[in-house]
């Protein structure tokens, strides 16, 4: 059974694992907050209990939304995001190995639930919301952040959309920042300008390398060292080459 951790400022998380997760404690961050539940997990870890009243979902990935299954929730999330948890594709079979499935559920397209504001900020997916409490600044942002420097992409990722998005999101000028995987994020707007930052300065060196005539993958050797072992592991479906592809705009 899992415990509710507190985090301060009435935030409380649980870090969940799957059996192929664990052992290199690789998990995803759930939060409660004010009554609501923010992601649910995935299909593959523990049951765990929830004292909320609702669920956010941030995005439809198996990691964030395969849990929302389980708990008998009223589900509020944006409109993208609630047609593909009432109709969800099919994963790769690597993702329903690591994380399970997402199995239908009923959900509610919303664009503010009581001080919540649902704001879109595609670009990790293209459905993808953060949860933003106007009454005190926290902003619970799925997987908008992740890290400064994350260079991984899976298919649906989009780098310009993404800037776009953190630089929404830093327009809000938030006071507290709760990524589903970083955890707590301090000093959430230096943080968020510095990945900014880090995307445009990569996209500018890697349309740089294109023009002298580089192959992507030699872009991405160039540019991070080689591949992830995450490409491995998916066959390919999640990697740096992606993320090269997306930074030149050809994904």
């Amino acid at each position: 059974m899992w415990n509710w951790q507190p985090l301060g400022h009435g935030v409380e998380t649980l870090f969940l694992v799957t059996p192929l997760t664990w052992w290199i404690n690789f998990g995803v961050h759930i939060y409660q907050y004010k009554g609501f539940q923010i992601d649910a997990g995935p299909l593959r870890t523990l049951r765990y209990t929830s004292r909320a009243e609702a669920l956010f979902i941030t995005h439809t990935h198996e990691d964030h939304a395969g849990g929302a299954s389980r708990l008998s929730l009223p589900i509020f999330t944006g409109k993208e995001a609630a047609y593909l948890l009432q109709n969800p594709p099919p994963l790769p079979l690597y993702r329903r190995l690591v994380w399970g499935t997402v199995k239908p559920v009923p959900a509610q397209a919303a664009e503010r639930v009581g001080s919540f504001f649902l704001v879109p900020t595609p670009g990790h997916s293209p459905e993808h919301v953060i949860v933003y409490d106007e009454e005190t600044g926290v902003v619970f942002g799925g997987d908008l952040f992740l890290s400064v420097k994350a260079n991984l992409a899976s298919p649906g990722f989009n780098v310009q959309a993404l800037i776009h998005s953190l630089k929404k999101v830093i327009e809000l000028a938030p006071r507290r920042f709760f990524c589903a995987h970083a955890g707590a994020v301090e000093e959430p707007v230096k943080a968020l300008k510095a990945k900014v930052d880090f995307l445009e300065l990569t996209r500018d060196q890697a349309l740089l390398l294109k023009r002298k005539g580089l192959r992507p993958s030699e872009i991405r050797d160039r540019l991070f060292g080689g591949e992830s072992a995450w490409a491995l592991l998916s066959g390919g479906i999640m990697s740096r080459l992606r993320f090269v592809y997306a930074l030149l705009d050809e994904s």
